[in-house]
């Protein structure tokens, strides 16, 4: 009888973390990252990303993660390495930007980061990227 109960909870557990595996961790959830003018959502998007003086972070519902100063701005070489390790850390998933160089494409690509050109206010653009997935 212990045997049968030990196989019976072996079985359940094996059960449970497959479906776990197979609906939870397989669905990503996506994660928005913005090179901005301000801190604010009303900031305009920065014209150029890997010397943006800001990044904010959104999650999948549009809602504001996090603002942040970018590491990168003032650096003398490799911007576009360090913004991608950051956005890479953070779990991001897209990026909405105005302009990304050819170095910043690739890496993005190679990390399966989307890249969402546009430009104006943030939050306008967050929001027209989400009602559109």
């Amino acid at each position: 009888m212990k045997t049968q109960n030990t196989r019976s909870i072996l079985v359940g557990s094996l059960l449970f973390l497959f479906f776990f595996l197979a609906t939870g961790v397989s669905a990503q959830t996506m994660k928005i990252a913005v090179p901005t003018m301000g801190l604010e959502q009303d900031s305009l998007i920065s014209p150029e990303t890997g010397r943006a003086p800001f990044f904010l972070f959104f999650d999948e519902k549009g809602q504001l993660i996090e603002a942040i100063k970018n590491p990168a701005k003032d650096q003398y070489g490799g911007a576009s390495r360090t913004v991608v390790a950051l956005l890479v850390d953070k779990g991001v998933t897209l990026i909405i930007a105005d302009n990304i160089g050819a170095k910043m494409e690739q890496a993005l690509n190679a990390r399966h980061i989307k890249y969402v050109k546009r430009t104006g206010v943030i939050k306008d653009a967050v929001q027209t990227i989400i009602q559109t997935r």
